[in-house]
């Protein structure tokens, strides 16, 4: 046997099969690490992307209101420019004469010297 004896060997045998249970157990433990770290990782992950798409859809929703907001003020402002123009018309034709006699003559039954204003009521 060359020297050795048959209970060095189950020794050393024995001690390699510790050897690998120990091994195993590590690898095992380094797995069971792996897996928690990952999982942790992944919550993480989908907790961040969870507010991601929190935040965007809330910034989605608050530009379609101020674009809304936006169209609406645009009517507003093109209405009351076209009021500011028929202001504009209006005092233009309020410094002419003609125009102030005949809207003193239509609207207050005014009338020149000599004239004759026949007012027929619409209910007749």
């Amino acid at each position: 046997m060359n020297g050795r004896n048959p209970m060095d060997r189950q020794r050393r045998i024995r001690a390699l099969d510790e050897r690998r249970e120990q091994l195993e157990k590590d690898t095992h433990r380094r797995r069971i690490h792996l897996r928690r770290r990952l999982a942790a990782a992944s919550l993480l992950f989908l907790f961040v992307m969870v507010l991601i798409g929190q935040s965007y859809f809330s910034k989605v929703g608050y530009v379609s209101d101020q674009q809304q907001a936006y169209a609406q003020a645009k009517v507003e402002l093109r209405e009351q420019q076209d009021e500011q123009d028929e202001l504009k018309e209006q005092a233009e034709r309020l410094q002419d004469e003609d125009y102030i006699a005949n809207l003193a003559r239509n609207e207050l039954l005014f009338s020149k010297d000599g004239e004759i204003i026949f007012y027929f009521s619409p209910e007749e």
